[in-house]
């Protein structure tokens, strides 16, 4: 029997008309920027030191949380952030996939294999602005390889051979010459040692851009809180210390655009693509797939054939039935088995992923056939052999859960041009995040979301 479900997501459920663009001058400049990992929580909490943040959020507007993509990891949450639309329409669901046509698997984090058209299925906030004329750029931003609607792009990548590939050409040498040095990026990788260099370098380009090229969209990924996060778990002194750095980050961005030239026409958005939880133990699902017989594997655990196979997603994880003539009993037998391991709360099957905001298998190959979740305490891996749980070695954090409990939200701050100064809004979507803008630049834009018109002068 399935083990009843205990939520209901708060997804997107219909698609809105085309929204009417704004009735007042629209807003010149905005820069959104999402610091990965960074929880709504910490805004309220006295331990962490975030005074441009704070000050931000009174001179404008901030929400008690906001409430990101399932399954809430980066890739999924940033296509919604920037389609308004949910991962079913926008076709990013999950960091890394299977893919029943091509029976393997496919990796969106780090943008190592498709690019920004191979990957999104509608349009983006950067598509309508860039058609309406208006200049845009993105720094690490996910899902942006290739962008034609880009004017300047670095990617999000670790690999020194895609930075070389899509940094827009002769990008990284105008930089140089402004004493900012992107080179090491590719090098420097996602390395939790070089996070604080990197979002230094991030957050100067986004400087450069405003003051030597007056762009219009300007997206930013800060990253540091969301590897220190996974190395030492939310809350704790490291976390504290990566949300600091990244609330200087913030403060420069602001100061810039407190310049006389966009101070009355720029807007800053914060957000975050989730929250964070911590774990000490792993749930390996495949474990129980290869005692079931559905993996089989060499002496080394490497795989020699496959039946069925979990892609985890930290907090949840995906199974995927690669038998089609025993989708039916292995999807019984497989809810039955599943339910019952230790730190498992739900196991939902096709009939339930409109409330995920998910696709089923008959209308994405990279849908899974069964989705599983967890709570803290407890993440999902990929990993063959020895037990179904294991110590995680220590306290780490993690993502990917139900999106809805206060852990999982993410941030949502906004001031300037078109912000309603003191305005705290209760917990929203982060598919409201791409209309408001939209909304604010004076362009219309089809999402699930909506415009956040009580959080706006106009």
């Amino acid at each position: 029997m399935f083990r009843p479900v205990g939520f209901l997501f708060c997804c997107f459920v219909l698609a809105v008309p085309a929204l009417r663009a704004a009735d007042n001058k629209p807003v010149k400049h905005i820069v959104l920027v999402s610091v990965d990992g960074l929880s709504a929580s910490y805004l309220s909490d006295p331990r962490a030191e975030m005074p441009n943040l704070r000050a931000i959020a009174a001179a404008g507007v901030s929400a008690k949380g906001m409430i990101t993509t399932f399954p809430s990891v980066t890739w999924p949450s940033h296509t919604s952030l920037i389609t308004g639309m949910r991962a079913a329409r926008h076709g990013v669901i999950g960091n890394t996939v299977w893919n029943r046509d091509t029976n393997g698997p496919v990796k969106y984090i780090g943008d190592p294999e498709l690019t920004k058209d191979q990957s999104i299925q509608v349009p983006t906030l950067y598509d309508v602005a860039h058609e309406a004329g208006l200049s845009t750029a993105s720094i690490i931003w996910p899902c942006s390889n290739g962008a034609k609607s880009l004017d300047w792009i670095i990617p999000d990548s670790n690999k020194p051979e895609l930075h070389a590939r899509y940094t827009t050409p002769g990008f990284a040498e105008e930089l140089a010459k402004a004493g900012i040095d992107i080179s090491q990026l590719g090098e420097w990788g996602w390395g939790k040692q070089y996070s604080t260099q990197r979002d230094i370098v991030y957050a100067n380009t986004v400087r450069h851009l405003l003051q030597q090229h007056n762009i219009n969209l300007i997206l930013l990924h800060l990253i540091t809180p969301d590897g220190v996060e996974h190395a030492y778990g939310p809350n704790t002194p490291q976390a504290f210390q990566a949300v600091a750095e990244s609330d200087e980050r913030i403060g420069e961005i602001w100061a810039a655009l407190q310049q006389p030239r966009f101070a009355e026409n720029s807007a800053l958005f914060v957000v975050s693509d989730h929250g964070f939880a911590a774990y000490q133990n792993l749930i390996r699902p495949n474990v129980i797939l290869q005692q079931l017989g559905l993996i089989k594997a060499d002496d080394e655990n490497k795989v020699t054939q496959r039946s069925a196979w979990c892609v985890a997603q930290g907090g949840s994880a995906f199974i995927y039935i690669l038998d089609e003539d025993r989708v039916e009993e292995l999807t019984e037998t497989l809810t039955k088995e599943l339910t019952e391991v230790e730190g498992v709360q739900a196991v939902m099957n096709p009939t339930e992923f409109s409330q995920l905001g998910l696709p089923t298998p008959d209308e994405n190959p990279e849908a899974p056939n069964l989705v599983l979740t967890t709570g803290p305490g407890y993440s999902f891996a990929d990993d063959l052999g020895g037990a179904v749980i294991v110590d995680a070695g220590g306290n780490k954090g993690t993502h990917g859960h139900d999106p809805r409990p206060d852990y999982m939200h993410a941030m949502f701050v906004a001031v300037g041009a078109g912000i309603k100064p003191g305005t705290e809004l209760e917990v929203i979507n982060n598919g409201d995040i791409a209309p408001t803008i939209a909304y604010l630049l004076g362009l219309a834009m089809e999402t699930d979301g909506h415009v956040l018109h009580e959080a706006l002068t106009r």
